[in-house]
């Protein structure tokens, strides 16, 4: 200490040396990106035997048609290897996308209030249509697939409360509140049901027990038009024994039931957590808001970096990425070593949207 006081240059010197060596050393350790495909895409999603990973293809305006509403949103469902660029498939045009069915076979579509399950051959099988009986009560076009009923579900309001239909049935008959997404848990015994906005209300049904659990507050994503063109999350973990979501700065994993909680403090505007495989550690992207371009007066939620922290809590969180300008919308894990994310530039009508895959160091 006295040799570094008695010399101020020197030890401006070795203080800058060793901050660049461990901002060096933390980028080598850290930070592992590569781009899988060209396309203008979000919303990946990973099969769940881990051979492909479907997207959608986004733009603006190719139909005869053109107007500024979402009626001329592109979004065609195609799929590629895992491996990324080489090939992509288109299985379904216009369409959104919910989910694979648990044995890898079929994708869960959904657009306008139209349904289908769509192979990875693009066969569409279980075609419908979500049925509305009075425009007072329109309902969601989101939907899901249930393992334990083996069919596509979806929430709709009526005339007195909620209730969560399938093809030709209702599956449950009353909900305390209304909840636009509906998303199975792995096994199929539980449904977790929430809102599109950046705040919502969380309730999950058990089948076996015909039973709610509420949750109550929690939020998704920073950005209030992030459900727009139906980005997907999924708060469960693999062997459907917790789920996760965040609540102001706080991650809450929870026990279906509700009696078992762990909290984890976070740092700073987040959103879209998600559990890996391994049920080891919840990945979440962090955002620094900036005016955008074309709207001074509206936030765009770029700065993303993702961030992965183990579910002990024992530990701080691990930067995962470098910070980018662009919007993270979907965020899933591909294995326990990696993510597949998309990103989102600050461009009118989604004219810059990419999908990357990122390692998380062990």
């Amino acid at each position: 200490m006295t040799y570094l006081r008695s010399n101020p240059i020197k030890t401006v010197v070795l203080t800058v040396a060793v901050s660049l060596i461990l901002a060096l050393g933390t980028m080598a350790q850290s930070f592992s990106e590569s781009l899988l495909t060209t396309e203008n895409a979000y919303n990946p999603m990973p099969s769940p035997d881990g051979k492909y990973i479907a997207f959608v293809r986004v733009g603006w305006g190719e139909s005869t048609v053109t107007s500024f509403g979402r009626s001329s949103l592109v979004s065609d469902v195609k799929v590629m290897n895992v491996g990324g660029m080489a090939k992509t498939r288109t299985l379904a045009k216009d369409y959104f996308i919910s989910g694979w069915t648990p044995d890898s076979i079929h994708l869960v579509c959904y657009r306008d209030w139209n349904y289908a399950l769509v192979s990875t051959e693009g066969n569409q099988t279980v075609v419908g249509r979500i049925p509305n009986v009075s425009d007072r009560y329109m309902p969601t076009e989101w939907v899901a697939y249930s393992p334990f009923l083996e069919t596509i579900v979806w929430s709709r309001p009526t005339e007195s409360q909620w209730a969560i239909e399938a093809p030709g049935r209702m599956v449950v008959k009353q909900m305390v509140s209304g909840g636009k997404r509906v998303v199975s848990s792995p096994d199929g015994r539980y449904l977790a049901v929430f809102g599109e906005n950046s705040e919502t209300e969380l309730r999950v049904y058990d089948f076996r027990l015909e039973s709610w659990i509420d949750f109550g507050r929690m939020s998704i994503h920073p950005d209030k038009d992030w459900s727009y063109i139906q980005p997907d999350w999924n708060p469960w973990f693999a062997d459907s024994s917790r789920l996760v979501f965040l609540r102001d700065s706080t991650l809450v994993i929870t026990v279906p039931d509700g009696t078992q909680k762990t909290e984890i403090k976070i740092d700073g505007p987040a959103g879209l957590p998600v559990p890996s495989p391994d049920g080891k550690s919840i990945a979440y992207i962090t955002f620094e808001p900036s005016p955008k371009q074309a709207r001074p007066d509206l936030q765009f939620w770029g700065g993303t970096t993702i961030m992965v922290v183990p579910t002990s809590g024992e530990s701080r969180p691990l930067t995962v990425t470098l910070k980018n300008p662009d919007e993270v919308y979907d965020l899933k894990w591909m294995n326990s070593d990696a993510l597949v994310f998309d990103r989102i530039a600050d461009d009118v009508f989604y004219q810059h949207a990419r999908i990357w895959r990122a390692a998380v160091p062990r």
